[in-house]
C-alpha cells in the first residue's frame, strides 16, 4: 500500500465516531435504529463520501456508503449493524456506569453496543474517512453497509440481497466482535415457535390436560435428543433449546394454550432442516402415546452454516493485509449467526472479523478494547486499499 496519509490521524476522529454511537440508544426491539442512520448519514455527508438509504419498514432504513474505485467492476463491502439488544432494568443496575454512557476509560469503550458491534462499525466509516481526505482512489469500490435488525429477524441484510451493488463485491467482511481473530467458518441458526393446545380445569383439581405438562414431556424428549456426529467437532456442537414459554389465563385454571420458543444452534455442516425433521419425529411418538396430543409449530428462520475453505484467495488477501498491519493472524469459527450469513446467499463469500470479544456482549459492562479499535481500523484501511 502507498501510504500518503498517516492512519493514526484519525484515532480521536475513531475513539469520538464509536463513543457517539454508543450513546445513541439504537434498541432493537422494538427497533429505534432512525437517529443512527442519521447520524451514519451526517458523517458520510461531512467527509463527502456517496450515501443512501434503503427503507425496510416504518422509519427503519439501512444506510449504504460508496467510494468507487479504479475497477468499478470489482468491490469489497464491510458490513455492520446499528440495532443494540436492550437493557432490562434488572441489567441496567449492574452496570458499573450508564448503560449508553460512551465512556472512555481504563483502555476500554464502554456501553451497550460498543463490542456488538459499534466499535467494528465505527472503525469502517473512519476507514472510510481517511481514505477519502488522502484523496487515495482505492484499486476497487468500497462499500459500507449498516444494517437494522441485525439483533432481531435480520429484515435489513435480507431487504438488500436483490440490490445491484452487491452484484460487484468479491468479499463481504463483517465487523462483529472476533478480538481481531478471523472467523473463517459460523454456525447456522433455525428458531420457531411450537403451539402446544391442552384443556382448561379448575387447579385444585388436578385435571384437564395441563399445556405445561405436555410441554414438559415435549423438551424431555428434546433433551433426549442425539445430536452424534454434530458434537464436539472442531466447530463446538450442535444443540438446541427452550428460550421462552408463555401459558396460563388465571391463577387457579390449567392452561389450555402454550407458546414454546426454541431455538437451534448448529455446526456449519449441519442442516437446519434436521431440526425440524428431529421435531416432526418427537411429534409423532406423543401422538402415539395421546392420540389427543394437539400440537403445531412455525419456523420463523433458518439460517445456514458456512465454511471458507483455506485455498481462499480472499482468506490469502486478509493473511497479507495482517502481516502488512503487524498484527498476528489467527483463524477460529462464529459461534452466533450474523448478516454475513444473509449475504452469503448471493454467493458472496464473507469472512468475520472486528474489534471486541462476542462472551462480554449482551450482558452488563459491556465493552471494547481501545488498542483493538485503532488495530481494526488499520486493518480495515489497509484491506479497502488493497487489490
Amino acid at each position: 500500500m502507498d501510504n500518503k496519509f498517516s492512519i493514526e490521524t484519525y484515532e480521536s476522529l475513531l475513539l469520538k465516531t464509536a463513543s457517539d454511537l454508543v450513546r445513541i440508544e439504537s434498541i432493537n426491539p422494538p427497533g429505534n435504529e432512525e437517529n443512527a442512520s442519521t447520524y451514519l448519514l451526517d458523517f458520510f455527508k461531512a467527509y463527502s463520501i456517496e450515501a443512501e438509504t434503503y427503507m425496510v419498514e416504518g422509519n427503519r432504513r439501512n444506510v449504504v456508503a460508496h467510494i468507487p474505485g479504479k475497477d468499478s467492476s470489482r468491490s469489497i463491502a464491510f458490513t455492520g449493524h446499528m440495532d443494540v439488544v436492550p437493557v432490562s432494568p434488572k441489567e441496567a443496575l449492574r452496570w458499573t456506569s450508564p448503560p449508553f454512557s460512551g465512556e472512555l476509560s481504563g483502555g476500554f469503550l464502554h456501553g451497550r453496543g460498543s463490542s456488538d458491534m459499534k466499535g467494528g462499525l465505527a472503525s469502517a466509516m473512519v476507514s472510510m474517512a481517511s481514505i477519502k481526505e488522502s484523496g487515495i482512489t482505492p484499486p476497487r469500490d468500497i462499500y459500507m453497509i449498516a444494517t437494522v435488525d441485525e439483533e432481531d429477524g435480520m429484515k435489513g441484510s435480507k431487504s438488500l440481497l436483490d440490490e445491484k451493488f452487491l452484484d460487484r463485491a468479491e468479499l463481504i467482511i463483517v465487523c462483529e466482535p472476533t478480538g481481531l481473530m478471523v472467523c473463517t467458518a459460523g454456525k447456522g441458526r433455525t428458531y420457531g415457535t411450537i403451539s402446544i393446545q391442552g384443556g382448561t380445569g379448575h387447579g385444585s383439581q388436578g385435571k384437564g390436560q395441563n399445556a405445561i405438562d405436555l410441554a414438559r414431556k415435549l423438551m424431555n424428549l428434546m433433551v433426549e435428543e442425539d445430536f452424534a456426529g454434530y458434537e464436539d467437532t472442531e466447530y463446538g456442537s450442535s444443540f438446541w433449546q427452550p428460550l421462552s414459554i408463555q401459558a396460563g389465563v388465571e391463577p387457579c385454571v390449567v392452561p389450555d394454550e402454550l407458546q414454546l420458543k426454541i431455538d437451534a444452534r448448529l455446526v456449519p455442516y449441519h442442516d437446519p432442516d434436521d431440526i425440524w425433521r428431529r421435531l416432526d419425529s418427537i411429534i409423532e411418538r406423543l401422538k402415539l402415546k395421546n392420540p389427543s396430543y394437539e400440537v403445531s409449530y412455525d419456523v420463523i428462520d433458518m439460517r445456514e452454516g458456512w465454511i471458507v475453505p483455506e485455498g481462499s484467495e480472499n482468506l490469502q488477501l486478509v493473511k497479507n493485509v495482517y502481516l502488512e498491519a503487524g498484527i498476528q493472524f489467527n483463524t477460529t469459527f462464529f459461534a452466533g449467526t450474523t448478516d454475513g450469513s444473509i449475504f452469503r446467499r448471493r454467493g458472496i463469500e464473507c469472512l468475520i472479523l472486528g474489534p471486541g470479544n462476542l462472551s462480554l456482549v449482551h450482558m452488563e459492562n459491556e465493552k471494547v478494547k481501545i488498542s483493538e479499535l485503532l488495530k481494526s481500523m488499520k486493518i480495515y484501511t489497509i484491506m479497502m486499499l488493497s487489490e
